[in-house]
């Protein structure tokens, strides 16, 4: 696998970190509250997978192309989740497609008592070099801060913070502690 991108956004959550638990925000946000994290996400589905590891389908648009993700939990913390998409689907068009492996890490760290940082990191990788070559070609006269795939974490993570700060203030997290 080669390196396509890498993109790192963070954002505050103004909730107490014991309050907090990015595992199972993650693995329990609900469609509707994934596609309200940014104008590109349409979708997102949990399942278990045999081993009893859990899983996070989402569907979005990044740069126009649609996505199809199954994020695979590969570290499940309280405070980080790494999870790894090894088939994801980039759509070209109607017909033509890339796969990606995709590794999307989140970690919420203490700031003070009643404030956290959440950092969202993503980083794509293929096998498919002529769409590499394409893509660095596109994108070698943007600032690596303005790229789509940048851009694109920049819309989700202060969006994916306000849901964590909604759900911990609210006590969500301390109830599945129970």
């Amino acid at each position: 696998m080669t390196k396509l991108g890498e993109a790192t956004s963070q954002a505050i959550i103004n909730a107490n970190i014991e309050s907090i638990n990015i595992s199972e925000w993650l693995f329990t946000i609900t469609s509707e509250e994934y596609a309200a994290c940014s104008s590109g996400h349409q979708s997102a589905a949990q399942g278990q997978l045999p081993s009893g590891k859990r899983v996070s389908m989402n569907v979005e648009n990044v740069a126009g192309y649609f996505m199809v993700q199954h994020y695979i939990e590969t570290i499940s913390e309280k405070h980080r989740v790494l999870t790894v998409s090894p088939n994801t689907t980039l759509w070209l068009d109607d017909v033509n497609y890339i796969l990606l492996q995709i590794t999307w890490e989140l970690t919420v760290e203490k700031i003070d008592e009643d404030t956290s940082l959440l950092t969202c990191k993503v980083i794509s990788e293929t096998e498919n070099e002529k769409f590499i070559e394409a893509t660095h070609e596109l994108t070698k006269d943007i600032d690596p801060q303005e790229t789509p795939f940048q851009l694109h974490i920049n819309e989700e993570t202060p969006l994916f913070a306000k849901d964590i700060e909604r759900k911990a203030l609210a006590g969500v997290f301390m109830l599945e502690e129970v």
